[in-house]
């Protein structure tokens, strides 16, 4: 059975201890924590609150299982800027302090895992971004000792394909940089005959994995079950696989409709676990 995690992103407009119940009360076994400036943000949230948060999971038995620091105004307006290969070397050093500072939170609150992304290839030539992602993620993950970070793939960035992170995985080859595979994000920008294919050979590289529905290959991220994606048959793979993480649902543009996602996310993933498993599922 999948073990199910859901991303308080879709709550963030509610009180984070509010959030916390409601995601436990809904029957998660964990919950993915996204910094912000309404839960938590580690140049704004003090150590007490960060302790209390971490307290009020381990009383009501909810898992916090990965801290995620690469959301689209976490430094700046400008939508995930400044990145860690931007052409600005003041800008790439308020990404990767903004990341240590994320690293620092999660090892206080008591999280394994702290997702980061690469940032988005703008005039900089892709041998600088080369040059500054591997720089970048050599100095964040010296600053690891009990959590590990988790590359995410996002559609329009440097690394924007699940071969694009786990190249750099395998040849940085590093403890403590593993992929957060977003299942979403291969269903809209990928190769649409070769998507169930690049799922299956991203899963051993994997610690965390977002999963949502994706509609028309636009990336807009849906319920699952509400969109294209054969979900029988990436369940199927999933629990055929070597990956033991949670599996995190991510809805964060339904904020408004919060509660139908927690709810119908969990019982439809669920539902694919206790059913026949489908004959076309990738081994």
């Amino acid at each position: 059975m999948l073990k199910l995690c859901f991303n308080a992103t879709t709550l963030r407009y509610m009180d984070i201890f509010e959030a916390l119940k409601q995601v436990k009360d809904a029957g998660y076994e964990a919950v993915e924590i996204a910094l912000n400036d309404t839960h938590l943000h580690p140049y704004i949230s003090s150590d007490e609150k960060i302790k209390s948060v971490r307290n009020y999971c381990d009383e009501i038995g909810l898992v916090i299982a990965s801290v995620a620091a690469g959301g689209p105004n976490y430094l700046t307006k400008e939508d995930y800027e400044p990145s860690m290969i931007c052409d600005d070397a003041k800008g790439r050093r308020m990404r990767l302090d903004s990341y240590k500072a994320a690293i620092e939170l999660g090892e206080k609150i008591g999280s394994p895992l702290v997702n980061v992304n690469s940032g988005i290839l703008k005039d900089q030539s892709a041998q600088k971004a080369d040059e500054y992602f591997r720089s970048g993620m050599e100095e964040l993950i010296k600053e690891c000792d009990k959590t590990t970070l988790v590359l995410e793939q996002e559609p329009g960035f440097y690394v924007g394909t699940t071969d694009m992170a786990i190249k750099y995985i395998t040849e940085i080859n590093s403890p403590k940089l593993k992929f957060n595979l977003d299942i979403g994000h291969v269903f809209c920008c990928e190769s649409e005959e070769e998507c169930y294919d690049n799922v299956c050979k991203s899963l051993p590289y994997a610690a965390h994995i977002h999963i949502e529905d994706i509609k028309d290959r636009i990336h807009f991220h849906q319920i699952p079950g509400e969109g294209d994606i054969d979900f029988a048959r990436i369940v199927d793979m999933i629990e055929q696989s070597v990956f033991d993480g949670y599996v995190c649902v991510e809805l964060h543009n339904h904020d408004q409709d919060w509660l139908r996602a927690l709810c119908q996310s969990r019982s439809y993933l669920l539902d694919l676990t206790q059913s026949e498993k489908s004959p076309t599922s990738k081994r």
